[in-house]
């Protein structure tokens, strides 16, 4: 057993078997969770057989347990429960991939930079075959119309989910700088075959990236590749004057930053970037509800269509990566994610600046040139070209995180398996060569100081503000409790008549008991004024919807629902004032007018009919 399991390739059929149990997991949406688990477990087994560890640590290990473990509660807050299990396992798909890379031996790196070219070209491939351009337009003209006219010639597919061109743009980002490391490499070792099929690679894959019509993966991934362009034309510029190197780098740097900062500027991107704003702003309002047990996973396009947009049909998939964390695995989670990308470039920053670390071939050269030409020759090419992999990860981790500022191509709607992809390489290519195994002991001491303190510093925060946490404990529950009934169902695409009302009690209960503790709590004040305008009292609802705004004035559904009671009580000078910066606000009044009459309530289909014409003049 011992060894078949230090054997050369078994870390390689590992990272097969979890990729296979993950890639599985995301194409059925987590349908098939425990018969795949084996399949990710066998690996394991078979180490644990031969008295091995199931995977070889790390230093993220830590943040990595926090994240799973706030995606196992999440699995129970949630409202839908199938939808939430199935977005779970394809986590679990993304944490075995990454303990599959993490337990590859450096020299296999190139394996699986290799690997990422027929990866991306089968995402490209995946994107040109199942996008709408009619549902998800691209945000240039040109690429619409051939979308469009490629719409009208290729296969039908009924039985391939369409993913969100976004999400897609963002995957094949994260993959690129691998496959054009890997070019390099192979470049280097006179591997011209592999040449040739990756470079074949990178056309497709630039290709479907450009008509994902992704500009945040395009921008991060073109500021990512101008950092390593730079930083190579300035260490060949400064090779007889070293000390020139990073204020050329930084010139270099500036040149781009600049025309980038224009285009920014333009527009059509300012508005986008507006847009993008507000929806994570809103998203932050949606956060404040569920404050310390987090909202679930797959909740926020419910979410956000019916608290923030107040309408019950399908809205959008997502805000962004760190406000999508936030919300549905709460703090903690979002806090795991945060420790995990600062720490992975933490690693890289600190091998790359510090003499000792730096990769062989790059280091100053302080031996006499016959020396280092022998020492070079004994030293194997993927140790030489190690410095290749590591600038890699930092362009694939720069993509994750800054588009991850826009968009959410790697947790949002269902997650995928590419989310820990950038960390794990980022262990691998930081990995010193004489380190068999991380030094975990120390760091999980460290952890255990910072659990600690951590612990102390809540009950402190808990001790001075017991009243207003218990307040908000309390709405938090009722929140989850009025989501799992209000949300059933969801998207009904039609409003709620109010029918049942007793099925709300238990979440009335948990909003009056935080108003008790905390008379200004938003939560609760927002919560039951929506469940007041479900009874049709409106001037209840008035009173609590007031008080939440008072708190909470750009919330977004706040003031539509807000407009909306002000209108079913006859207010109609406060109501426009509100409904005024509500753009849909004239056409729902319209269909209000029918929706009243069919509801047996003419008295609210006039006041409907009034607002339509007030709205009309504004």
């Amino acid at each position: 057993m011992l060894k078949f399991v230090n054997n050369r390739w078994f870390p390689v059929v590992n990272l097969g078997a979890a990729a296979t149990a993950a890639l599985l997991w995301y194409g059925t949406a987590g349908r098939w969770g425990w018969p795949l688990l084996l399949l990710v477990l066998l690996p394991w087994l078979l180490r644990l057989a031969a008295g091995q560890l199931p995977f070889r640590r790390s230093r993220f290990d830590g943040w990595l347990v926090l994240f799973g473990g706030t995606a196992v509660l999440a699995t129970f807050t949630a409202y839908n429960f199938a939808q939430a299990v199935g977005k779970f396992w394809v986590l679990v798909g993304a944490l075995a991939v990454y303990w599959a890379i993490v337990s590859l031996p450096r020299r296999d790196l190139y394996l699986l930079a290799g690997a990422t070219g027929p990866l991306g070209v089968l995402l490209a491939f995946y994107f040109v075959m199942t996008n709408n351009w009619r549902q998800w337009p691209a945000d240039l003209g040109v690429l619409n119309r051939l979308g469009e006219a490629w719409l009208g010639i290729r296969p039908f597919l009924p039985f391939l989910p369409s993913v969100h061109p976004n999400a897609l743009g963002g995957m094949i980002a994260l993959l690129l700088p691998f496959t054009l490391a890997f070019a390099v490499f192979a470049w280097r070792s006179q591997q011209f075959r592999w040449v040739q099929g990756t470079a074949a690679c990178l056309v497709i894959m630039a290709g479907g990236l450009l008509f994902t019509s992704a500009v945040g993966a395009w921008l991060a991934l073109a500021l990512g590749l101008s950092c390593w362009l730079f930083w190579r034309v300035s260490q060949r510029v400064s090779q007889q004057n070293p000390a020139r190197q990073k204020p050329l780098f930084a010139v270099l740097l500036l040149l781009v930053l600049l025309p980038a900062g224009y285009l920014l500027s333009t527009a059509w991107l300012r508005a986008d970037e507006l847009a993008r704003w507000n929806l994570a702003r809103q998203t932050f309002f949606l956060i404040q509800d569920f404050a310390l047990t987090g909202s679930g996973l797959a909740t926020f396009p419910a979410l956000y269509a019916e608290y923030v947009r107040v309408v019950p049909n399908y809205y959008v998939a997502y805000s962004n990566l760190y406000m999508d964390v936030w919300l549905e695995l709460g703090f903690l989670g979002f806090v795991a994610l945060l420790g995990l990308l600062a720490g992975s470039f933490w690693q890289l920053l600190r091998h790359a600046w510090a003499s000792r670390h730096a990769p062989v071939g790059v280091a100053q050269v302080t031996v006499v040139q016959g020396e280092q030409r022998h020492c070079l020759e004994e030293t194997p090419l993927w140790l030489r070209q190690i410095g290749l992999f590591q600038w890699a990860a930092f362009v694939s981790l720069l993509v994750l995180c800054l588009q991850g500022l826009t968009d959410d191509a790697f947790f949002g709607a269902q997650a995928t398996p590419l989310l820990f992809f950038a960390p794990a390489v980022v262990v691998v290519v930081t990995r010193q060569q004489r380190q068999a195994v991380a030094p975990v002991a120390g760091h999980w001491r460290r952890g255990a100081i910072g659990l600690v303190a951590t612990a102390v510093f809540l009950l402190v925060f808990f001790l001075g503000f017991r009243q207003t946490v218990l307040a908000q404990w309390h709405a938090n529950l009722g929140a989850l409790s009025l989501a799992r009934v209000e949300l059933v169902g969801w998207p009904t695409n039609r409003w709620n008549t109010g029918g049942n009302l007793g099925r709300y009690e238990p979440a009335v209960a948990q909003f009056e008991q935080a108003l008790a503790l905390n008379p200004a709590n938003r939560t609760a004040h927002h919560r039951l004024g929506l469940l007041a305008m479900l009874a049709q009292d409106y001037d209840t609802a008035v009173a609590h919807l007031q008080a939440a705004h008072a708190v909470t004035p750009e919330f977004r559904g706040l003031v539509k629902s807000l407009g909306y009671s002000y209108v079913w009580q006859g207010a109609y000078e406060p109501g426009a004032a509100l409904l005024a910066t509500i753009p849909e606000a004239k056409v729902e009044m319209t269909v209000y007018t029918s929706w009243w009459q069919e509801q047996a309530r003419p008295d609210l289909a006039s006041h409907a009919t009034n607002m339509v014409a007030i709205l009309e003049n504004k």
